[in-house]
């Protein structure tokens, strides 16, 4: 028995080091792949009474946290599935609440995606020139709406070193009959100045600014210098809950700014664009301004066993 136990935490030990060590899927991927463990814990948990159930599952979604630091979708994953299993009363009944809660979750992520892509129609012209960079399925999902939709448009990718990751998006959108050239990151900064919108995904949004691949805070200060439009496209699922602090943490900057609670960019290829540099944010509920996403974040409920950081959720 023993035996099977360690084979099933080896499992999951695994599954969990190969999240922390993708480097290229966005962060709508990772959001999907952590649900399905945390269903397959709940699944196969030897859990004796309720208490012990929740506490198998906050653990290992503190693992899922910390094996991607930036990424807001984990978060409200375990957010969700947290506060899912509140009522609940026994192993058998917790189990059930964590996979309707995974299976709403990874719903709401497809709904999301096809609600943002429509949004985002709405800023595209005939013809429309657009910068991106790295790799999104929430831009590639929209850049391809867009060109069903029958606009004809010019997409530039960022190569976006040091992962190249603009390479795989250029690939998918012209796999898909969308006009997309690949640049060099200095050569795209440079196209701005004759494009017509810049558009890029997020991995983690707050009431401060938005945590995206490295580039994208470049791309914003040299379309606010063109004046091109810049938006951001990220369903609410890419919201940093507020009273949310991780273990790795920035010191506090002179001017006061709450960035202190956001993970230390410096050792990881993530940078962050304040907000003012956004000309808006393309959510499921359509184009919004700055205003409403921090009144959205303020309505956003964390649950107490989220509000600490767990050290033992490390696998």
């Amino acid at each position: 028995m023993l035996g099977g136990d360690r084979v099933v935490e080896q499992t999951f030990t695994q599954a969990i080091a190969e999240i922390a060590a993708d480097n290229r899927s966005g962060a709508t991927q990772i959001a999907e792949r952590a649900a399905d463990i945390l269903l397959q814990r709940a699944s196969v948990g030897q859990a004796p009474s309720a208490e012990a159930f929740r506490r198998e599952i906050l653990l290992t979604g503190w693992a899922l946290i910390h094996a991607q630091t930036v990424m807001a979708p984990l978060v409200n994953l375990v957010n969700t599935v947290m506060w899912r299993m509140e009522q609940g009363d026994s192993p058998r009944v917790l189990h059930q609440a964590v996979a309707h809660a995974t299976e709403e979750f990874k719903r709401q992520l497809h709904q999301h995606a096809l609600h943002v892509a429509e949004g985002t129609l709405g800023l595209i012209d005939e013809g429309s020139k657009i910068v991106t960079l790295s790799f999104s399925s929430t831009i590639q999902h929209a850049l391809i709406h867009a060109q069903r939709a029958g606009r004809r448009i010019e997409v530039i990718c960022a190569e976006s070193l040091p992962g190249r990751e603009g390479r795989e998006t250029a690939q998918v959108l012209r796999s898909c009959g969308v006009n997309a050239t690949l640049y060099d990151d200095a050569a795209a900064l440079a196209a701005i100045e004759k494009a017509n919108l810049v558009l890029v995904g997020v991995d983690m949004l707050t009431s401060t600014g938005l945590i995206n691949k490295a580039g994208t805070e470049a791309l914003a200060r040299a379309a606010r210098a063109a004046g091109v439009p810049f938006y951001t496209l990220c369903g609410s699922e890419k919201f940093l809950p507020p009273g949310f602090q991780l273990d790795r943490v920035e010191p506090a900057p002179a001017n006061g700014s709450t960035r202190a609670a956001l993970p230390n960019l410096s050792e990881l290829p993530f940078d962050f664009t304040p907000l003012e540099l956004l000309s808006g944010i393309v959510t499921e509920q359509g184009i919004l301004p700055i205003a409403a996403i921090e009144a959205w974040l303020a309505a956003t409920r964390l649950h107490p066993a989220l509000s600490h950081y767990s050290a033992e959720a490390v696998y």
